[in-house]
């Protein structure tokens, strides 16, 4: 997906080559062919929007936006409830301009695209090598049935747009190194067609850095490897696809196959049942950590090692209207001897729930374990915290009795 105008960009407009000339430099650059052609239709601004709207109505269910709502709100990304599905729709139907569809394998583009300028080419390019990848990786499976708030599928995204991101670099004969050179990608918006600021102005930051995060990330991330293994490495790398953002934030680790820890939460609250679950991983946590006042995101996660979060809520019937809900996470933590990852983590951790919610905690022991444990003093719930070694084990729960039941039950080792 990539935008209709280029706000910011270059303003040379010398033209390009035709589209079939285009598709040819793209496999000789990427050193990666096309299986078969890819047809691409021209169509109005408002037919694209129209069509979109519908392929985004179908790809993203009610359902499925209540869960991520529900995640980000739980767990502090945003203050309040938001209506994902609403913001993420308006975001991507103001910011296209050329579409591959991975379903019908054919690429949408608005009409100017027939005359390829330098703008267009940078687009296009981006596409087209979109579709190379999907004739030779299959994507979407690929991607998997995660949420787009899952760090596995994050990860993977990361993969794919930064190869893309890197060709399209690669074409228009820009530096990587010079558009990556500030930490939250403005030189890389600055040139490259990928998004209009304006989109994003007083948007939750976890829907901005859920958009943002697989370009500038994903091209610093292949960018790497292409300095290690060329354009041999780069085509090798959804062979075997990252497995967290870790893997990207940190390319050593995918090198080494360093994979994120399995973390499996035992305890399910009685008369719940399991409504979302899935891993935050180390982007989204230093995403949620992010104070308002700092520019740029800060190392909050470094030494994540693995996490997992569950969220249940209790069946809506005619006797029980409490709308119960209870959120687990729990996170384990690289063990290194010169730097205490985990503790890092969960002192920041801490007073970012005592901020975020105006929790004031209280100490307690129950087995032998101590913890902290705090009611919201703005009405948000029941909070518990403990970190266990190089584990730290986060509830929240707006049932006062289920969350006692969970304390004195020693549900968290």
């Amino acid at each position: 997906m990539f935008l209709v105008d280029g706000e910011g960009l270059h303003s040379q407009l010398s033209q390009y080559n035709d589209i079939e000339s285009l598709k040819k430099q793209i496999t000789v650059l990427g050193m990666l062919p096309f299986k078969q052609d890819i047809p691409i239709h021209y169509m109005s601004k408002t037919r694209l929007q129209e069509y979109l709207a519908v392929r985004f109505d179908a790809d993203y269910p009610d359902k499925l936006s209540e869960k991520e709502g529900e995640f980000i709100w739980l767990m502090g990304f945003v203050e309040r409830k938001i209506d994902v599905r609403r913001v993420r729709k308006q975001i991507l139907l103001n910011n296209v301009g050329a579409w591959y569809n991975s379903k019908t394998k054919e690429l949408l583009a608005l009409y100017e695209y027939r005359d390829i300028d330098f703008i267009h080419a940078m687009v296009l390019t981006h596409e087209l090598r979109h579709s190379i990848l999907d004739q030779h990786f299959d994507l979407s499976a690929l991607a998997g049935g995660h949420s787009d708030f899952d760090d596995r599928k994050l990860g993977v995204l990361a993969a794919i747009k930064g190869d893309t991101t890197f060709l399209m670099v690669q074409y228009s004969d820009m530096n990587a190194d010079i558009l990556l050179s500030s930490p939250d990608g403005d030189a890389l918006f600055s040139y490259a067609p990928i998004i209009k600021p304006s989109l994003l102005y007083r948007k939750p930051i976890v829907l901005k850095y859920q958009l943002l995060m697989p370009y500038v990330e994903g091209l610093r991330f292949v960018n790497a490897v292409f300095k290690k293994k060329k354009w041999k490495g780069v085509n090798e790398i959804l062979h075997d696809p990252p497995e967290s953002t870790e893997q990207i934030l940190h390319p050593d680790k995918y090198f080494k196959r360093e994979k994120p820890v399995k973390v499996t939460i035992r305890y399910k609250p009685e008369g719940h049942e399991l409504f979302h679950s899935g891993v935050i991983g180390e982007y989204y946590l230093k995403v949620l950590l992010k104070p308002k006042n700092s520019l740029f995101l800060r190392d909050y996660a470094n030494g994540w090692g693995g996490d997992t979060f569950h969220i249940y809520k209790k069946p809506k019937n005619k006797q029980d209207a409490s709308n119960s809900y209870f959120l687990a996470w729990e996170s384990i933590w690289d063990r290194d001897k010169k730097v205490n990852y985990c503790s890092h983590f969960h002192t920041d951790f801490k007073r970012f729930i005592e901020r975020r919610f105006n929790v004031n905690f209280k100490k307690g022991k129950v087995k032998g374990v101590n913890f902290i444990a705090g009611q919201s003093q703005s009405g948000e719930g029941y909070f518990f915290l403990v970190r266990l070694g190089y584990k730290v084990f986060y509830a929240r729960s707006n049932n006062r009795k289920q969350m006692n039941t969970f304390i004195y039950g020693g549900h968290y080792d």
